[in-house]
């Protein structure tokens, strides 16, 4: 064999042994890579497996994330672990548990505060930073707040809602003992954020289970208690409508009493009229059969009955409209609207109550004060029931006087006036009394049902309910102004 036929198959061999290195070396970094990912899946297995034995639906939130940064210190070899909660400010996070920091960092955890958009907080998504690459913004704050060279972070979600941001990293990279943080380290952060989710909808359903058994047991007790409030409800029905009769018949025994005494004005004149009539018819007849007739005296004669016949036919028609006042405020109403005025109702009721009281009480007197604005037309209501408004609170303000005067105050005049104003597309009816007034601690509930300032047996608690309720229907509002001592105002509005 020749010289170059030699050299030519050093040179073949030479080549094959290059190729044979190459591929040992390729293989040999083929088989390192496969041993990390190896090792780190062994790392994830074992640490979720750590923290699913302690983790449990009772643990507090707290407790499960203390346990998973010192489980990931441990088993996952990293220097320093961090989880960031949610702060006041929206997408401001600030640290809440972390292991692996030693003391003087603590006032600088304390402190610490980072911004995390939306964006990162989506299933898949994380932060890795490691030797070989370039921190972004976001990482340097990382590094800079929470004293962190490099690291991996992923976000915690419950139903899509960001709950936490977990950080693990560590001080140093030194290949080959300490090899740079991968996409393998940030896929076992993303299994345990993933174990602890599952934690929290675990204990989200624990605690709906307690809360529709809670639910069933209180249905039940509900259900028990609806059975007895209807029986009670049934029984207050009939104590209310036997109570609202009782306030419907003592107004009206207080209106039959006023108009009883208003009737009694019209029918003496109508019957002193009516005497002197006769009179005047007697002495006409004699006239006329006197021989010499006094044409003259018969016709003043005439004159003189003709003006009493309209007297008495005057007086007639008011106490006709005395008693259709009593009827309409006896009868039921039905309800319906229609043209009443405002200032002629409260002055009847005025002089009705007023003379009820009286009928009570021959003794009390009280100064009247009206103060009508005539301006005040024709307005749609229902007459029977604005008239039981203003009887109650008529017969209330001569109540608060009737109660003044028994103090004996020197130079006290008991007075109870009443007023009407037009105000824009409103009618005011304002019913004012100087006697001792209200406490303001009772001006909240003298609307209310059953509520009275009366002594026990004196009044039901209804009038004012009722008032109330009525006002209300006409589409209106009653108010009250009182000074404990000085008086009483309700004020009634109306729509015109």
């Amino acid at each position: 064999m020749s010289e170059n036929d030699l050299q030519k198959e050093l040179a073949y061999y030479k080549k094959q042994l290059d190729r044979s290195s190459g591929e040992s070396i390729r293989n040999d970094f083929i088989l390192s890579s496969v041993r990390h990912q190896l090792k780190q899946k062994k790392e994830a297995i074992d640490t979720l497996t750590i923290l699913q034995k302690e983790f449990s639906t009772a643990l507090s939130l707290d407790s499960v994330f203390a346990k998973t940064v010192k489980a990931i210190n441990k088993h996952l070899r990293m220097d320093r672990s961090i989880v960031l909660f949610p702060g006041v400010v929206s997408n401001i996070f600030t640290a809440g548990v972390w292991y692996g920091y030693p003391d003087e960092s603590l006032a600088l955890l304390e402190k610490g505060k980072i911004e995390l958009l939306p964006d990162i907080f989506k299933s898949g998504q994380y932060l890795l930073l490691n030797k070989s690459m370039k921190a972004d913004e976001l990482c340097q704050n990382i590094q800079k707040t929470f004293v962190l060279n490099y690291f991996t972070g992923v976000p915690v979600l419950a139903d899509e809602e960001a709950i936490a941001f977990i950080i693990a990293g560590r001080e140093f990279e030194k290949v080959p003992f300490i090899l740079p943080l991968d996409k393998g380290d940030a896929d076992t952060l993303q299994a345990i954020a993933g174990l602890i989710s599952t934690i929290i909808q675990n204990r989200k359903m624990v605690e709906l289970k307690l809360q529709k058994t809670e639910v069933e047991k209180q249905k039940e007790a509900i259900s028990v208690q609806r059975d007895t409030l209807s029986e009670t409800l049934a029984e207050l029905r009939h104590t209310q409508a036997q109570l609202i009769q009782k306030e419907k018949m003592a107004s009206l025994g207080e209106l039959t009493a006023g108009i009883a005494h208003e009737i009694q004005n019209p029918l003496n004149f109508v019957n002193n009229f009516s005497e002197i009539n006769t009179e005047l018819i007697s002495e006409l007849q004699e006239e006329r059969k006197k021989e010499i007739r006094d044409l003259i005296n018969e016709d003043d004669i005439i004159k003189d009955i003709k003006v009493n016949e309209q007297k008495i036919n005057y007086h007639g028609k008011r106490a006709d409209a005395i008693v259709k006042g009593m009827l309409q405020h006896s009868q039921r109403s039905n309800g319906l609207k229609e043209a009443a005025n405002i200032n002629k109702l409260a002055d009847e009721y005025l002089r009705l109550a007023y003379h009820g009281i009286r009928a009570k009480d021959n003794t009390f007197n009280a100064r009247l004060i009206c103060n009508f604005d005539e301006g005040v037309n024709l307005v749609n209501i229902i007459p029977q029931d604005i008239g039981r408004v203003l009887l109650n609170l008529y017969n209330n303000a001569f109540y608060a006087v009737g109660e003044k005067i028994k103090k004996h105050h020197d130079g006290y005049e008991p007075t109870v006036s009443v007023s009407t104003k037009r105000v824009s597309d409103t009618i005011t009816i304002n019913v004012k009394d100087n006697g001792n007034g209200m406490p303001k601690q009772v001006i909240d509930k003298i609307f209310q049902p059953f509520f009275t300032t009366k002594p026990t047996g004196q009044g039901t608690g209804l009038g004012l309910s009722l008032s109330y309720d009525i006002v209300k229907a006409h589409g209106g509002e009653i108010k009250l102004e009182t000074k404990e001592g000085i008086g009483s105002e309700f004020i009634i509005i109306l729509p015109t």
